[in-house]
């Protein structure tokens, strides 16, 4: 941890005030060398702190022991840490303080501070994500975690270029190393969640369509690529699996069903001025398993509640995707999955993907 801070105090910084907050934590059902470990950490931090603590740069530890639950996870810590930083902001701009989430185990560019300030100054953003890369170079090219995270990787970036495809307005990452709000965001969507896993995917779905979010590419944040089995998915239970699995792919949900995706997404900017029989011909118009996923979620019945609370094309489409959310295109592809796709190897489906682009939007 001591390295990754010195990472953090190495960093390039103007004016502003920064405030490092270290949650260390452990549960009530955390075996006692956890805990004592802990403690040494909290002490070896407490120490870094006094020797580095500047005015305008200081960092905050605090030790959490005992959290309840049966289960142990990123959710209840993380939400620890961003409600603190909530309460330490002053001042007349408080709404306009930036909490950046960051792992333990994760090193960030010289520039990391400098460019996340810059973008939500210059441009008033709400939230940003920010580019990651797991650092395997160092690694030998024999090497099953090498392998498996350039996989997983890989996997990420095609779910994301993917959703884009689709036309799904929040298409960005949800990497809890690689993101950031302002304290107004936060509070508008009742702060972080405490899921045991995938509590920044929860958070961000919610943050995101409260507009103002960019992708900062400007500067990066290197996450440890590493196994691990603390929490059910994520980045180290996937690179674990597929280790156990001795794949030499990593399997992904298909391109056709984005595509079928797409083709319904389409249809959205007619939906506002059709009526709902003119809709339901539309939807004829889909696949047959799109028309059975739509039916078996009442769909006409919520287009048909949409359209009594919306008076613009515009209203209408923010409000249809509060409704046709993340979580519900994951329930789609996991309706078609494997059922009526196969899992396919991701590389394959990535190069169908890009080819599917017209050239001047092609990634470099």
């Amino acid at each position: 941890m001591i390295h990754n801070l010195s990472c953090l105090f190495k960093c390039k910084r103007d004016s502003f005030c920064v405030e490092v907050i270290v949650v260390i934590n452990s549960y009530q059902i955390s075996p006692s060398d956890i805990k004592t470990e802990n403690r040494k950490s909290y002490e070896s931090v407490k120490q870094f702190a006094e020797k580095n603590n500047t005015e305008n740069f200081f960092l905050t530890p605090l030790l959490i022991e005992d959290l309840p639950g049966h289960q142990t996870g990123a959710g209840l810590p993380r939400k620890i840490g961003m409600d603190e930083a909530i309460s330490h902001f002053k001042g007349e701009n408080i709404d306009n303080g930036i909490i950046v989430s960051l792992d333990a185990d994760t090193y960030v560019d010289e520039n990391y501070l400098v460019e996340i300030y810059k973008a939500f100054r210059k441009q008033k953003l709400l939230s940003a994500t920010i580019r990651f890369h797991h650092p395997i170079e160092y690694l030998s090219e024999s090497d099953p975690i090498r392998k498996a995270t350039i996989l997983y990787e890989e996997y990420l970036h095609y779910y994301r270029e993917a959703l884009e495809f689709t036309g799904y307005p929040y298409a960005y990452f949800t990497i809890g190393s690689a993101f950031a709000v302002t304290a107004k965001a936060y509070k508008q969507v009742g702060g972080m969640g405490k899921q045991q896993a995938g509590e920044d995917f929860y958070f961000l779905q919610k943050v995101f369509p409260l507009g103002k979010t960019k992708f900062i590419d400007t500067t990066c944040v290197y996450p440890q690529a590493r196994t691990s089995d603390r929490v059910p998915f994520g980045t180290g239970p996937a690179i674990a699996k597929m280790i156990e699995e001795e794949t030499n792919c990593k399997l992904s949900y298909s391109f056709e069903s984005f595509v079928e995706l797409r083709d319904f997404f389409d249809q959205i900017n007619f939906f506002f001025h059709l009526s709902l029989n003119d809709i339901e011909n539309r939807i004829k118009e889909l696949s047959l398993h799109m028309q059975l996923f739509l039916e078996k979620d009442n769909f006409l019945e919520r287009i048909n509640e949409i359209k009594l609370h919306t008076s613009s094309a515009q209203s209408f489409k923010k409000r249809f995707f509060s409704y046709f959310t993340a979580f519900k295109i994951i329930k789609y592809l996991n309706y078609v999955h494997p059922s009526i796709y196969p899992f396919r190897d991701v590389k394959k489906e990535y190069l169908l993907l890009k080819a599917s682009k017209p050239f001047e939007e092609q990634e470099v």
